[in-house]
């Protein structure tokens, strides 16, 4: 019995050793992420570290429009791989010969309108179609237009008739510095209503094939579905990434970036991006 305790206590050591010295010697590489898919990034990273021994990579997560310009302007981060929010700001990074290759599409998003009803008073699930014109009377946060694609899907919506706002800031219409963000000053209170990522609050069940809207816990919430093609068209947003280039990047982090690439477009990371509510390329 001694020794059998004695072996089975060598083993969890060893095991513990193992665990810490392959966590320690990982390969690692810098990943940029557009806000809206930084949780879903963090489930494939444990995945991929399951599948990958050895291999891991950090998470940088800002606007797209941010992560770009300091891409363009030297990449002085020291990103090897960006995955951006649409693909206009990947094309924009291949252009300036900063790409390893040409861009590639990992997953589509859709904008949702969301309020935190029982602390905003504020139901939006009828949606903005009853307000026409004027300013809104509850305040309303888009991501910012200039630098997140899902701030500029949210401001082609509020164009079109009946509400007609195009200068934003304006007409009670406010902005975050990305869509993460965007949802965090809805939820905390600094405004009533806001165009979110549906991603952030959406999760989809394979087995059951529904969907909920409640991933972030707050009771008594109500949204709005937007869809890309639906009555308040926008461009749909296809997520693009690319390979960035790196001057300091060894063989072996060219290894783990190539592994990356490759799983972020097979099946594990795949059924992650649609639990998020994303559509696949």
């Amino acid at each position: 019995m001694h020794n059998k305790y004695i072996m089975s206590l060598a083993l969890s050591v060893s095991t513990l050793a193992l665990s810490a010295y392959s966590s320690a010697n990982a390969t690692s590489i810098n990943v940029a992420v557009a806000a809206n898919f930084a949780s879903p990034l963090g489930e494939i990273r444990s995945a991929f570290e399951l599948d990958y021994p050895g291999d891991t990579f950090t998470i940088t997560s800002d606007s797209s429009g941010n992560i770009t310009n300091a891409i363009t302007s030297g990449n002085s981060p020291g990103y090897d791989l960006f995955l951006s929010a649409d693909t206009s700001y990947p094309a924009t990074v291949f252009s300036a010969g900063w790409a390893t290759a040409s861009p590639f599409t990992y997953a589509k998003g859709e904008i949702l309108l969301w309020s935190p009803t029982a602390s905003s008073g504020v139901n939006v699930s009828g949606g903005l179609e009853s307000l026409v014109g004027g300013s809104f009377p509850d305040s309303l946060v888009i991501a910012n237009p200039s630098t997140a694609p899902y701030g500029s899907a949210a401001a082609t919506v509020l164009s079109q008739s009946p509400w007609s706002i195009t200068t934003i800031p304006g007409s009670g219409v406010y902005t975050a510095s990305n869509i993460d963000n965007t949802y965090t000053a809805v939820a905390n209170g600094t405004y009533k209503q806001g165009f979110i990522a549906k991603s952030k609050v959406c999760r989809y069940d394979a087995g059951t094939n529904t969907y909920s809207f409640n991933a972030t816990g707050v009771s008594g919430a109500t949204w709005k579905e937007y869809p890309y093609n639906g009555a308040h068209s926008y461009s749909q947003i296809v997520q693009n990434a690319v390979g960035v280039v790196h001057s300091g990047r060894s063989s072996a982090q060219d290894t783990v970036l190539a592994n990356l690439i490759s799983y972020l477009t097979a099946s594990t990371a795949q059924g992650v991006i649609t639990h998020y509510c994303y559509l696949l390329p």
